[in-house]
C-alpha cells in the first residue's frame, strides 16, 4: 500500500507540466466563442493557445453554454460545461459552472496535476425499490409513494486499476450520490494523499462528471 501510495504522489505531470507550450482547438460542437476561450485562456492558463486546425492541436476543448429550465420553468439557469479532450478523444479535464470565467479557471487549476490511470474493471452496486401502494405511513405516506414509484439506481462501489504497473482498488468516496459507473479504459485523474479524482465525460449529455475515489488497496 505504501509503495504504491508513494508511486502516485511522485508521478511526474502527465498533461500539461508547467512551462510546456500546449496547444487547444475549439471543437465545432461548442457554442461559445473562439474570442472569449482565447481570452481566458490567456488569463487562467498563460502556457495554452488556441490554433485554428486540430492536425496542429494537443487537445480539443468542447466548450458549451447550457441554459436549462427546471421544475416548472420558473427559474432559468446557466452553466458553462468545459471538456479537454486527448488525441484519443480521452477526457483529459471537464469543469460545469455558472459563469465561463469560473469554468475556465477550475479546468486549468487542475490540469498540472493530471495523471494518466487504466481502469481494467469495476464492481457496481444496483439498488431497485418499488414503493407504489406501501401504506406503512398511512393514506399520506401511500400517496408520496405512489408518486415515486419504482426507483432504480446504480452506483460504482469500487474500481480496479492498473497504474506504472501496480494493481490498486479504489473505493467510491461520494458518500451522498455515489459514484457513476464507468467502463474499463484509461482516464485521467488527481491524486491528493489517499483520494483519487477521475475524469470523465457522460454519454449523450456530454456533461463533464468527476468521481472521487479513496485508494482501498490492493488486487
Amino acid at each position: 500500500m505504501k509503495r504504491l501510495l508513494l508511486a502516485l504522489l511522485c508521478v511526474p505531470l502527465a498533461a500539461f507540466p508547467q512551462g510546456t507550450a500546449k496547444t487547444i482547438f475549439l471543437s465545432g460542437a461548442s457554442n461559445v466563442p473562439a474570442a472569449e476561450i482565447s481570452k481566458l485562456l490567456h488569463k487562467s492558463c498563460p502556457n495554452v493557445s488556441l490554433v485554428p486546425e486540430v492536425a496542429k492541436a494537443d487537445y480539443t476543448l468542447e466548450a458549451t453554454n447550457r441554459t436549462t429550465r427546471p421544475g416548472l420553468g420558473i427559474e432559468r439557469l446557466r452553466t458553462f460545461d468545459l471538456t479537454l479532450h486527448d488525441a484519443e478523444g480521452i477526457t483529459v479535464r471537464g469543469a460545469s459552472e455558472s459563469s465561463l470565467k469560473d469554468a475556465m479557471r477550475s479546468l486549468c487549476d487542475g490540469l498540472p496535476s493530471l495523471v494518466a490511470i487504466d481502469v481494467v474493471d469495476a464492481k457496481t452496486l444496483t439498488l431497485s425499490t418499488d414503493r407504489r401502494g406501501d401504506t406503512t405511513y398511512g393514506l399520506g405516506g401511500a400517496l408520496g409513494s405512489s408518486l415515486s414509484g419504482r426507483r432504480t439506481h446504480t452506483d460504482a462501489t469500487s474500481i480496479y486499476i492498473v497504474f506504472k504497473g501496480e494493481h490498486a482498488l479504489l473505493d467510491c468516496y461520494e458518500r451522498r450520490t455515489g459514484c457513476a459507473t464507468i467502463a474499463p479504459g484509461k482516464y485521467y485523474g488527481q491524486i491528493k494523499d489517499d483520494s483519487i479524482w477521475i475524469d470523465y465525460e457522460m454519454p449523450i449529455t456530454h456533461k463533464p462528471m468527476r468521481n472521487h475515489y479513496k485508494l482501498a488497496g490492493s488486487w
